[in-house]
């Protein structure tokens, strides 16, 4: 029998005679001779050749396969990049082959073996980042004052500056941690603390600090925060607890040094910098508290009595070297008498003055008002 075909020029014919692949007619018009002709007919723009025989032509027919097919085989630690007319548009796992059609677009690829390369390529990660979870890859950001940790399968594999990564997840599981590096503060409040004369106080605690190594302090510490919080309890507890309660109010910087030193030099251990330790507050019982606020209300009472009896004395010895200046000098008690009687003229209108001047500072003064 003929039988004639027009193939379009986005078509492509599988013929199969008597059940075995007979080949892959082109666009034109065909004729074909013969019974028991199996056609199938694809389209081109559909891309890629899923057909049952694509393996049968890949393995069989390698010049079959080079002329119709763009062939993208990744072996087991490789992934493909697929290009169409220059665009990335596809990531093809491991382990795998995809047959793609020739004609309707131009199809390149770009093999990668991401177990020895596992870092995306920074100028894939763009293109990469539109594809999403198609993109075989993980990503993360790591902003200024911020460093990352990158895990493959579990493993520490570097630190990451401040920027955008991506790692290929297609063979290994990559995981990204972010520690921030800038200074932070940890507050240490109502911490109940029993001093050596069974007396118990609550403190508040304050500390600054910042990771100086996060490799190390990831390392060492699951979370850098709870373990300085238990470090200052530990460590204000232990300094504070030798000290009697007079000693504590009496010595505060010298207990916020004690502390500071003891934290310091465990937390470097870790790779984390405490700067400033301070401890903030000291919350008395409320009994112990009515009892110190006497206690210091007595003391500024006592120490005002004291220097109210000091000026008293001061004031007394004034008067006396004075009396003895004015003993030893009669013009002086002249002066003295001079500036009572101005102090008062200053109190009334008019002043009548009877026997002159000598009269009015050794006899009689009066005084009228008129």
């Amino acid at each position: 029998m003929i039988r004639r075909i027009l193939i379009g020029d986005n078509e492509r014919v599988l013929a199969i005679r008597k059940r075995r692949f007979a080949g892959i007619l082109g666009p034109g018009e065909r004729w074909l001779f013969g019974r028991k002709i199996e056609l199938k007919t694809c389209n081109v723009r559909d891309l890629v050749f899923s057909d049952e025989w694509a393996d049968y032509i890949a393995n069989r027919l390698p010049e079959v396969a080079a002329r119709y097919f763009t062939v993208v085989a990744t072996s087991a630690s490789q992934v493909a990049v697929v290009y169409l007319d220059g665009r990335l548009v596809r990531v093809i796992a491991p382990a795998t082959r995809v047959l793609f059609w020739k004609g309707a677009v131009n199809v390149t690829f770009e093999l990668i073996d991401v177990v020895a390369e596992p870092e995306v390529p920074a100028r894939l990660l763009p293109a990469l980042v539109r594809l999403g979870s198609q993109s075989a890859a993980t990503f993360g950001v790591i902003e200024e004052g911020k460093r990352g940790l990158v895990y493959l399968d579990g493993r520490l594999v570097r630190e990451l500056e401040p920027g955008t990564y991506g790692f290929w997840n297609a063979v290994a599981t990559p995981r990204l941690e972010v520690l921030e590096t800038r200074r932070q503060s940890v507050e240490v409040t109502g911490q109940e603390i029993l001093t050596q004369d069974k007396v118990t106080l609550r403190v508040n605690i304050s500390a600054v600090f910042e990771i100086a190594s996060v490799t190390t302090a990831r390392a060492g510490l699951k979370d850098v925060n709870e373990y300085l919080y238990r470090a200052l309890q530990i460590a204000a507890r232990q300094s504070l607890g030798k000290r009697t309660l007079e000693q504590v109010l009496a010595e505060k910087t010298d207990i916020d040094e004690a502390v500071s030193a003891e934290v310091r030099r465990e937390m470097e251990v870790y790779g984390v910098r405490v700067r400033q330790i301070a401890l903030k507050d000291i919350i008395l019982p409320g009994d112990i508290r009515e009892i110190l606020n006497q206690v210091v209300t007595a003391e500024k009472q006592a120490q005002a009595n004291l220097i109210r009896r000091r000026e008293e004395t001061a004031a007394t010895r004034s008067l006396l070297n004075t009396a003895k200046l004015m003993e030893e000098n009669p013009l002086l008690v002249r002066l003295k008498e001079l500036e009572a009687l101005e102090k008062v003229a200053d109190k009334v209108e008019k002043i009548t003055v009877v026997g002159g001047m000598n009269a009015l500072l050794e006899r009689t003064v009066t005084l009228r008002a008129e």
